[in-house]
């Protein structure tokens, strides 16, 4: 149930969920009535680091999600903590994941894709602004109300700028969704992000995860392999999405997108983006490519046929002149998409204020009436210009008309001399007045002209204005996300000096430590060996001692006897000559007898198998060999360097061991484990005593095929330690520290819940995989689950340098495991 202090201020109405980390509860907060989600979990004991670090990620997830209020973010209320138990009071999101929606094979729609990865974005855009990385976007962390909306959960692994509470070099995660960085074990930062959502985008336009497998496959994929583009896989997703997915999943961080942002703008514009040329594979082959959205095609139909029409009044004009209506309409277009790049591009809660908007938008507003206002005066301008113009044409005509009539008249009246004359003076006159009349219109239209440019200019002076204003807002904008980034850039460079200084500074201490640790081990290896020699050596001479006063004592004995029979049988000895001969001859072969097998068991006594068995364990180099022996047979199991094996049996033959007396179980790789093996040698466990381990199955593995081993326990409670060397140089902590019961016997690798197993995928060859046990736990901190063998080989030294100094008990017990593509 709730803690004590939740009681009076939340009514449980019932349980959301309950694991191994807590319980979730459906409550409602009785003072404000808001339905809630309460999640408690006990406190840890000091004394178990894994219960301790998943109460510190409780804690994480509360400061990280405590620290953003977004629309897209599922919101937390109140964090406490008693003596017994912690809690986080967050937003209750009753829809459900969309993981589930997933599981379901429910598949979206290509807008419904765009509008979910958009607010995705627009949450993850507003957490990196404010210093927080997720570090585990999946689809089970996003959650969708009953209306569709996103709400992005689960900051329990998260990662705050100017944190100490997250472990440099942890790898924690999902590891579907990690990035590669993840999986060597480096910092992140919001490109981890920006990739693990690539991978959700890739899955909701496939129905596919673009790296399947177990954890070594997907690990091996996500470093060295490229999925194929999605417009391969589903036919309705549209190919200007290849170049999106193939960005957000490049290799190297810096050829990623730089925000969320950046990424949620490259996703709207792939809807309606021309198809790349067909690609070979995703991220790699065309990082450095801009992606540019071509102008959308004219619509069809009769709107596409109308624009290609001329207006009667622009018939009228002769067509001449850009229509200053569509001019101005055009301008408000472009302010209403600079407003719209900016929302999409700034995200949610990251643009100006709501107060600044408003002006914006008002300014939009009055600056499309304006236009809309100079364009119909324009057209009533343009109508009245053709109205006078059609009047004073007509009124010419009439003119004309009543004038030649007077003339026809008058020349009637008059007489026929002067009728030619008057004909040419009334033409003459019409000619006149029609110029002047030509004139007068060419003045007007010329007027109008006039003022139709001088509004022009004055619009286009406005709209100059308005944007080089705008454009002065935008590099001002720009200017101060360059400063910021180029801050945060030089921030990022001098802490990776410092990390480089420590990590050298760290490298020759342990080179040091190392070659401090080899000499001393050289000075007790020959010590003991010498030791060793003088004992094979005394015993040696105390044997051959005790033959000689044996047969000392025996020929004594025999005299003796002779002399006693000598003495009582003095007068028959004439008549026992011949059976007298016939036992000197018997006690001559007996002697010859026992003289041969007191030289065999000398000679075998000589041999010293234990110390054959020591030398050959211990002195065979990149090895790591147990050995037990007695006076007649000695017994060598373990892992060799291929070619070894052989020269261990020419060493064997010139010992003069018979082949008989030895018995070898040997196992040959190939990879670079010399070093480690050099290391385990001290703590490396007798033959035939536990820890033992065997590899499940027909050996060498193929692919597809899951690892799996069986491993005896000793008989005393032992933590439980399996490392996995891995000949590309690095080492995956398979089970980093488990306390098992005295003689158990347990199966590692089946699959159980989410865990898949451990599938066998190339690189193929053999691996090394070493078995630990130790009375009490060797590391202080939790190892990545990937790291470089230098790195584990440094911590595993100290751990063991520390275990000996305390008594702490060690053994060690190697197995090779051969992989192949196919048997």
């Amino acid at each position: 149930m709730l803690p004590a202090e939740l009681n009076q201020k939340y009514e449980v109405r019932g349980t959301l969920g309950a694991g191994a980390m807590g319980t979730v509860y459906d409550a409602v907060d009785r003072i404000i009535e808001r339905r809630v989600a309460i999640k408690v979990v006990n406190r840890p004991t000091d004394t178990d680091p894994e219960a301790v670090e998943a109460h510190a990620r409780f804690r994480r997830e509360a400061q990280a999600a405590g620290r953003l209020s977004h629309p897209n973010i599922v919101g937390v209320y109140d964090y406490g903590e008693n003596a017994s138990q912690a809690w986080i009071v967050m937003e209750l999101v009753e829809g459900g994941s969309l993981k589930g929606r997933l599981d379901k094979q429910e598949r979206f729609t290509i807008p419904e894709i765009v509008r979910i990865m958009g607010e995705v974005c627009a949450g993850l855009h507003y957490s990196h602004q404010r210093g927080v990385v997720h570090r585990d976007i999946k689809p089970g962390n996003i959650m969708m109300t009953t209306d569709g909306q996103v709400k992005i959960a689960d900051f329990g692994i998260a990662r705050l700028e100017n944190s100490s509470m997250t472990q440099v070099g942890t790898l924690i995660g999902t590891p579907s969704y990690m990035a590669p960085e993840q999986f060597r074990g480096e910092p992140v930062d919001l490109r981890a992000d920006i990739w693990a959502s690539g991978v959700m985008l890739y899955q909701l336009l496939t129905g596919e995860k673009p790296f399947e497998g177990g954890f070594s496959a997907v690990m091996h994929k996500a470093l060295h392999t490229e999925p194929p583009p999605p417009s391969q896989l589903s036919v309705t997703t549209p190919r200007g999405f290849d170049a999106v997915i193939s960005r957000a999943l490049a290799k190297r961080p810096d050829d990623r997108f730089r925000s969320a942002a950046e990424f949620a703008e490259a996703i709207r514009a792939a809807v309606t983006a021309p198809a790349a040329p067909e690609p070979t594979g995703l991220p790699g082959l065309n990082e450095d490519a801009t992606i540019v959205s071509a102008r959308p095609p004219a619509p069809s139909g009769s709107s596409a046929t109308a624009s290609r029409s001329p207006s009667p009044t622009t018939a009228a004009s002769g067509g001449k002149g850009a229509p200053i209506g569509l001019i101005a309409g055009g301008a408000g277009a472009l302010l209403v998409a600079a407003g719209a790049a900016w929302f999409f591009v700034a995200g949610p809660g990251a643009g100006p204020d709501p107060a600044v908007l408003e002006r914006q938008r008002q300014e939009q507003a009055a600056a499309e009436t304006a236009a809309r206002e100079a364009a119909a005066r324009e057209a009533a301008a343009r109508e009245q210009a053709a109205r006078e113009q059609a009047a004073r044409e007509a009124a010419a005509r009439e003119a004309a008309a009543r004038e030649q009539a007077a003339a026809r008249e008058q020349a009637g009246r008059e007489q026929a001399a002067r009728e030619a004359a008057a004909r040419e003076q009334a033409a003459a006159d019409a000619q006149a007045r029609q110029a002047a009349v030509q004139a007068q219109a060419a003045r007007e239209q010329a007027a109008a002209e006039t003022a139709a440019r001088e509004a022009a200019q004055r619009e286009a002076a406005a709209r100059n204005t308005t944007a080089r204003e705008q454009a002065q807002r935008e590099r001002a904008a720009a200017e101060a996300a360059a400063r910021e980034a180029a801050g945060r850039e030089q921030a990022a460079r001098e802490q990776a000096l410092r990390d480089q200084a420590a990590r050298e500074q760290a490298q020759r201490e342990r080179a040091a430590a190392e070659a401090a640790a080899r000499e001393a081990a050289a000075r007790e290896q020959a010590a003991r060996e010498q030791a060793l020699r003088e004992t094979v050596a005394r015993e040696a001479a105390a044997r051959e001692q005790a033959a000689r006063e044996q047969a000392a004592r025996d020929a004594a004995s025999r005299d003796q006897a002779a002399r006693e029979r000598a003495a009582r049988d003095q007068a028959a000895r004439e008549q026992q000559a011949a059976r007298d001969q016939a036992a000197r001859d018997a006690a001559a072969r007996d002697q010859a007898a026992r003289e041969e097998a007191a030289r065999q068991q000398l000679a075998l006594a000589r041999l010293d198998l234990r110390a054959a068995a020591q030398a050959l364990a211990t002195g065979t180099p990149c090895s790591l060999i147990a050995w037990s022996a007695s006076d007649r047979t000695m017994t060598l199991a373990g892992v060799v360097r291929r070619g070894d094996d052989a020269a261990i049996r020419r060493d064997l033959a010139a010992r003069g061991v018979p082949e008989d007396a030895a018995r070898l179980t040997l196992t040959t790789f190939d990879g670079p484990y010399c070093p480690a093996l050099d290391l385990l040698r001290p703590a490396l466990g007798p033959a035939g005593a536990a820890p033992s381990v065997e590899v499940v199955g027909q050996t060498p593995l193929q692919k597809g095929e899951l690892m799996r081993l069986d491993i005896q326990m000793p008989d005393w409670p032992a933590h439980l330690y399996v490392a996995y060397f891995m000949k590309s140089g690095e080492v995956a902590n398979l089970v980093p520290s488990a306390l098992q019961q005295a003689g158990a016997r347990i199966r590692l690798g089946e699959p159980a819940g989410t865990f898949t197993g451990w599938e066998v995928d190339e690189p193929f060859g053999t691996d090394l995989a070493v078995i630990i046990a130790s009375d009490r736990p060797l590391f202080g901190n939790s190892r990545p689950i990937v790291e470089s063998q230098g790195d584990y080989l440094a911590a595993l030294g100290a751990a063991l340098r520390n275990a000996r100094a305390s008594g702490t008990r060690v053994v060690v017990r190697p197995v090779v495991v051969e992989t192949i593509q196919q048997r």
